[in-house]
């Protein structure tokens, strides 16, 4: 709907004549709020260019403007009147507002709360409460505290203000949809104070400055832990697993009543009442009973431990979490919680187990989830980018009959954050569908019962919605727990958008029908707790503990999913499965047997899990996962690369680092592949330069690019790496590589890394500075820092000593080092720590020749390529360092010089795919591989070129030793020029056009 800021004022002003003309009947009490909606309030976003009436966007599946009847549940409304979207995220509400009558005062502590309570749920920064009369703008940033809350307005504007062409501007470039599309309200939410320093002690931000997510799971963690005690003094038997269940089913049962409640399904507010008719717990197992009879699933399924009339809990502790949950002044409203928000708490609530001593009970981290150093939660447009790309393409054109014998899913689905996109996607198809038929058509395209008509369009009914869940989504997790959850996301997500009235019509239809007369399908069969990769074969003819059995979880397709397997398989799997994971030897011993088509010298559990999705999958169906970068270049990677091509890749993305958190070292890659290829495009795309918050609009335009320009860079490459950095470049590495030899050629033997070391004492050092060891001098080396490696830096010998054992091994070591040994009193950790210096021992280097002889030292730990070339002999490095010396033939200040060039830093970059990582790597396995011109010293252009590194050096010796700005400035210009010379002459002796230079020169500097 195409709008400016000029023809909405214009549109606003008729308003405010309108309201003006007829003022004192607006503001009579009997004028009410649903009057002032239709009048005023949906006229005036429809000023600012939304699609309030639905007018363009038909689908109500796929509407941008989600606007709620004017129903009230007793006291409490189940949502806000408006929830603002954008295509094609419809479930991600920018902001909310919430329409009042104009006669009643509109700045309450009720108002405030209820609107904020709304945003802060939802996690949109700002909302809007109003009744054209007024029109105020409310900070949704902060926990919702009723004792703080009327602080929380940002702006109030008075209706007779909307003549002022400067404050209406205000309220437009803030709230169009216009603006909001590009990022208004996220800059005007940076732009608000922040809690920080003396404001938080002076108890100006008292509601607390934290998302839902983090405050929820930091209650819910609270929430565990006190029921896992009263669980435990109940009954001192339980164990920690039992223990973990009973905890989990628990809250599960909480959180869905507490949805139910505020969505409305349950009329009365049940939690609330939970002691007045007997002790806070038996009114929770009574209830608890009496829904699974209308609602089945696991959620209420009767627990042999929890449900018996014996397992009594403390009330006090009980009580004071179904309060905390359910008091009208409770912060959470979990109908306006997005359910992928929901999932992301339940993530990392999954992340931790109940760990049960006879003497007391803690929850703590899995070790798996202390080894990756967090839980790590798919980005919702991730898995959304995902979903469309397969299941998308499988369910593009066909008919809901068609889509019906399509199965799709997640095999390692954790709280079910994929299963809820593909279900969203499939609701949107079908709503879709059935909405664009003509009227004539619809009565005989539509099933009786499959579709609701309201307001003129057509909603999908609760019978179809369970139909299309039971079809086509299914998941897998070796967790029970996570298993148990994602059944209660889907669940969620069924009852979404029901009713109190479609709902009881659903148990109305159905009570005689036996496998439907409960609102929720039985999801055991779709979502299965088992192992994904490891079979029952294992169990063949090997003894396991029942323990190590039970955790081993093994589980064959062809029993859990038989149907499916006997048709050939899913036709769409996708997901983040885990990766790093550790497994057994036993188990490892098993997945080498059966993944023998992907192994190579290291592995991976994603590595696994490709190879367990890509015979699950049919033959024409896709797969779309999400893997680290290493799968793009690394050598043990390349079979699963060779695979992926003779499958069918038909996407790469590399997303960039940080999507999952600075913690995670590798960036993210999704691949997509398919059946055999056919297409001649396929989609190529690096995000990995793009902010983080810009990644999700830029990954929506990604383009096709030529598929067998791509694939033939791929076989040019030794490694077979996949590229994702743009055709042009890749192009310029391949042709490169075809006209000149890998820099290994040039390199005497091989690039190896320095020796690891051992710390020793600073009282030995200086003890052997002293004289007062005698060491035999035969094993102690000069060496140098890293510190002193930076490109052209002049640099000189440390005074650091490092030791050489002849051996690996200690029982071996000379004399010299067993007296060391006999002197460990003076060992210090504490000085060592203090930065003290310390003494390396070093372990025998394979090559000990490299270190006595001329050789270039290069820095690993550097985003750039950073060398210096030792002319002397005996210097030894650490492993943060490697080395190497040059073929006699080679001028070794040419070779310096064409490594520090812009072209080679940007060729090892392509190479290594401009791979982030918190601690920065130079990969020497990278740097062997990379086109390398032949340096001849007698050749005129490469004694030109040594000449010029020389003269480099030398320039940048004197500019460190500069006194005066103007000496500094002269050195800083005359370094910066023959770095240009430098780069001509490189351009020149690997052939490059003046196109290819252009491209390289915009590529960035040397750092």
């Amino acid at each position: 709907m195409k709008t400016t800021v000029e023809t909405a004022f214009e549109a606003v002003r008729e308003l405010v004549r309108t309201f003006e003309a007829n003022k004192r009947a607006y503001l009579e009490p009997n004028y009410r709020e649903a009057q002032a909606r239709k009048d005023f309030i949906d006229k005036f976003f429809i000023a600012l260019g939304w699609d309030v009436n639905h007018d363009i966007q038909k689908n109500p599946y796929e509407q941008e403007v989600k606007v709620e009847p004017t129903v009230t549940v007793g006291a409490t409304q189940n949502h806000a009147d408006y929830a603002f979207c954008l295509a094609p995220n419809f479930n991600n509400v920018r902001f909310l507002v919430e329409a009042k009558k104009p006669s009643a005062a509109i700045t309450t502590n009720e108002n405030y709360f209820q609107v904020i309570r709304y945003g802060w749920n939802s996690q949109t920064p700002l909302a809007v409460l109003t009744d054209f009369h007024v029109f105020q703008v409310l900070d949704c940033r902060y926990k919702p505290d009723p004792d703080t809350i009327l602080k929380r307005g940002v702006a109030t504007y008075h209706y007779w203000e909307y003549n002022d062409h400067e404050k209406f501007a205000r309220i437009y470039w803030l709230f169009s949809r216009e603006a909001v599309a590009t990022g208004s309200l996220e800059k005007r939410a940076f732009e608000l104070p922040k809690p920080h320093g003396k404001a938080v002690q002076r108890g100006l931000f008292p509601g607390g400055y934290k998302p839902v997510d983090e405050s929820f799971l930091e209650e819910f963690d609270e929430f565990r832990t006190d029921l896992a005690r009263v669980f435990k003094t109940t009954d001192p038997q339980l164990d920690s697993e039992t223990l973990t269940e009973l905890a989990q089913r628990t809250l599960d049962r909480l959180v869905f009543l507490r949805f139910l409640e505020d969505r409305g399904i349950e009329i009365q507010r049940l939690v609330d009442k939970f002691g007045d008719t007997g002790t806070v717990w038996d009114d929770f197992i009574a209830t608890s009973r009496r829904l699974d009879g209308i609602y089945n699933g696991i959620v209420f399924k009767k627990h042999t431990i929890l449900d018996a009339p014996s397992f009594t809990v403390d009330d006090v502790v009980f009580g004071e979490i179904c309060e905390r949950l359910a008091s009208v002044n409770t912060p959470y409203h979990f109908n306006s919680i997005p359910l992928h928000i929901l999932g992301s708490i339940y993530e990392r609530f999954l992340g931790k187990v109940i760990v049960a001593t006879p003497k007391r009970v803690r929850v703590e981290e899995k070790p798996e989830v202390r080894k990756a150093g967090g839980v790590y939660y798919t980005p919702e447009y991730v898995s959304r980018y995902i979903v469309a790309n397969t299941v998308g393409k499988l369910i593009s054109g066909r008919t809901p009959t068609e889509i019906a014998s399509l199965r799709f899913a997640d095999i390692a689905c954790g709280s079910g954050s994929f299963l809820l996109c593909i279900y969203d996607l499939l609701l949107q198809h079908h709503g879709s569908y059935y909405n664009a038929l003509p009227k004539r058509e619809q009565a005989q395209a539509v099933k009786r019962g499959d579709c609701i008509e309201r307001e003129g369009k057509l909603y999908l009914s609760l019978r179809k919605k369970r139909e299309i869940l039971l079809n086509n989504i299914y998941g897998v997790d070796i967790d029970a727990q996570a298993a148990e959850v994602a059944q209660l996301s889907l669940y969620l997500r069924l009852l979404k958008d029901e009713t109190p009235i479609s709902t009881r019509q659903y148990l109305l239809d159905f009570e005689h029908v036996a496998q439907m007369k409960k609102l929720l399908p039985d999801l055991s069969k779709n979502i299965v707790c088992g192992n994904s990769l490891i079979g029952m074969d294992i169990l063949d003819g090997q003894l396991f503990p029942r323990e190590e059995e039970r955790k081993l979880n093994p589980m064959n397709f062809e029993d859990a999913f038989p149907v499916i397997m006997k048709c050939g398989g899913f036709d769409s799997i996708v997901g983040n499965p885990p990766w790093g994971a550790d497994f057994c030897d036993e188990a490892l011993a098993y997945l080498r047997r059966k993944c023998s088509r992907v192994i190579s010298r290291m592995i991976d559990s994603y590595i696994y899990f490709i190879d367990r999705a890509l015979r699950s999958v049919s033959e024409s169906g896709f797969v779309g996962l999400i893997v680290p970068s290493t799968i793009l270049n690394q050598v043990d990677a390349k079979p699963v690369r060779k695979l992926l091509l003779e499958r069918g890749l038909t996407h790469l993305v590399s997303l960039g680092q940080g999507i999952f958190g600075a913690k995670v070292l590798n960036t993210s890659t999704i691949f997509v592949s398919g059946g055999p290829r056919t297409a001649e495009m396929f989609i190529l795309g690096n995000l990995s330069q793009a902010p983080l918050e810009k990644r999700p609009e830029e990954i929506t335009k990604l383009k096709d690019s030529p598929w067998k320009a791509w694939k033939t860079e791929v076989e040019v490459d030794p490694h077979f790496t996949f590229f994702v950095n743009s055709s042009e470049t890749t192009g310029l590495l391949a042709k490169l590589r075809g006209l000149h030899p890998p820099l290994s050629k040039s390199v005497w033997g091989s690039i190896q890394r320095g020796v690891s070391p051992d710390v020793v004492s600073a009282h030995v050092v200086d003890n052997v500075q002293a004289g007062k060891l005698r060491i035999e001098s035969a094993i102690l080396r000069p060496s140098v820092s890293g510190t002193q490696i930076k490109r052209y830096a002049p640099w000189t010998q440390d005074q650091q000593i490092i030791y050489t054992s002849r051996s690996t091994r200690i029982q071996e070591f000379p004399k010299a080092f067993r007296y060391l040994e006999e002197h460990k009193h003076l060992n210090s950790c504490r000085e060592v720590k203090e930065g003290k210096h310390p003494w390396w021992c070093l372990h025998r280097p394979r090559d000990p020749e490299i270190f006595n002889s001329p050789k270039f030292i290069g820095l690993t730990t550097t985003r750039t390529i950073e060398l210096v070339y030792d002319e002397k002999d005996s210097i030894y490095v650490t492993d943060a360092m490697y080395v190497f010396s040059t073929q006699p033939h080679i001028d070794p200040y040419a070779l310096l010089a064409v490594m520090h060039s812009r072209l080679f830093l940007l060729l090892y970059r392509l190479a290594n795919q401009d791979e982030s990582r918190v601690i920065p790597q130079v990969k020497a396995s990278k740097l062997q591989t990379l086109p390398f011109p032949t340096l001849t010293e007698k050749e005129e252009r490469v004694s030109k070129l040594a000449q010029r590194c020389r003269e480099m050096l030398s320039s940048k010796k004197q500019l460190a030793f500069a006194k005066t700005d103007k000496d500094k400035t002269y050195y800083e210009n005359k370094c910066a020029s023959l770095d240009h010379q430098i780069d001509l002459i490189v351009y020149d002796l690997y052939g490059l056009t003046k196109d290819e230079i252009k491209l390289v020169e915009g590529t960035g500097s040397y750092a």
